[in-house]
């Protein structure tokens, strides 16, 4: 059986580097703009907690499309 040799060091995904846009339908906050959509722009790293937020707030992700 042959050995198979790695050169260097493991790359380790880096998420907070990563850049995901939300779009976001149904919030009811005040300080949030009176339109149907709008969008949101947070670390990758950050997605899970601020689409947590979004649902506690009554609203609906409606596309979570990666940046850059």
């Amino acid at each position: 059986m042959s050995q198979m040799a790695t050169v260097g060091t493991p790359q380790v995904s880096n998420y907070s580097g990563r850049i995901v846009e939300i779009e976001v339908t149904g919030v009811c906050r005040q300080d949030v703009k009176r339109v149907s959509a709008y969008k949101i722009k947070v670390p990758q790293s950050r997605m899970n907690q601020k689409m947590r937020e979004i649902y506690r707030l009554g609203g609906q992700v409606t596309a979570v499309k990666p940046l850059g």
